[in-house]
């Protein structure tokens, strides 16, 4: 357990000796974001419940910290884990849109987010007696336990949640959607084959679990019988299919809890 001068603690576990926070701020919950505000970064009505829903079943809390298990490995934050150069941006957003908070949380301790410059990236140091920056500043904050559970605890503030939120959805989401775009069509416009919240979520699920690959898979798959607006769904029954015959039985599941759930139907 971390105990910090103004008597707020986190309770860290143990994965592979090294410190982990498995988190306490769900996505869905009086401590997360409402849905306007998930909904902030500009997504549709359709993306919005999409990430809801994938974030809520298949994500973690928003301050949740895991690290990579090999030596030197960085620390995943929060609800879609964000690791490297991600969590560095989602931090640099937090710090410029909340400065105060960033440094109560994570400035005292000798952490500083800079934005990125025109001819560097944004960086993240690590200052002090043990200075580092970028991967060798993550790796001291997955060994550190002190540090981690900082990170963790920032985790619980609202203006972190939503860096976390803005970063995934400019960074991660809306890349993979326009990567899927077909003779300048999006994927996702009306009519097309990942038109609905579910066919949607089957998108954001297999970028979370499976990388792009996994998504140029669902999407070739789809388009092999391009019959919309439920091309993306018997996409993901294939997929399921695939994934099962394979050996990967949960993630299988998981694609089927997709299909099959009534938070995903269409509004009547």
């Amino acid at each position: 357990m971390v105990t910090f001068p103004d008597g707020a603690r986190i309770v860290l576990g143990n994965e592979g000796g090294r410190p982990i926070h498995r988190g306490t701020v769900a996505v869905r919950g009086p401590c997360a974001p409402s849905r306007e505000e998930v909904m902030g970064p500009g997504l549709t009505e359709p993306q919005s419940r999409a990430l809801d829903f994938v974030l809520a079943w298949f994500g973690h809390p928003f301050d949740s910290v895991t690290s990579e298990p090999q030596p030197g490995g960085e620390p995943r934050w929060g609800a879609w884990p964000l690791s490297g150069p991600l969590l560095i941006t989602a931090l640099v957003h937090w710090k410029q849109h909340e400065p105060e908070a960033f440094d109560a949380r994570l400035g005292r301790l000798g952490l500083e987010a800079t934005p990125a410059q025109p001819d560097e990236a944004a960086s993240l140091r690590l200052l002090g007696s043990r200075n580092a920056e970028g991967h060798d500043a993550l790796a001291l904050i997955a060994e550190d336990p002190r540090l981690l559970a900082a990170l963790a605890r920032a985790g619980r503030e609202r203006g972190a949640q939503r860096a976390q939120l803005e970063t995934l959805v400019t960074h991660v989401l809306r890349p993979m959607l326009a990567s899927c775009a077909q003779a300048e069509t999006a994927v996702d416009a009306p009519g097309g084959l990942f038109a609905s919240a579910r066919a949607l979520a089957l998108l954001f699920h297999s970028e979370l679990r499976f990388g792009r690959r996994g998504v140029t898979r669902l999407v070739t798959l789809a388009r092999e019988r391009p019959e919309p607006p439920v091309a993306g769904e018997h996409a993901g029954e294939r997929l399921a299919e695939d994934l099962r015959a394979t050996g990967r039985s949960r993630e299988a599941s998981e694609v089927w809890r997709i299909l099959t759930s009534p938070e995903l139907a269409d509004p009547s």
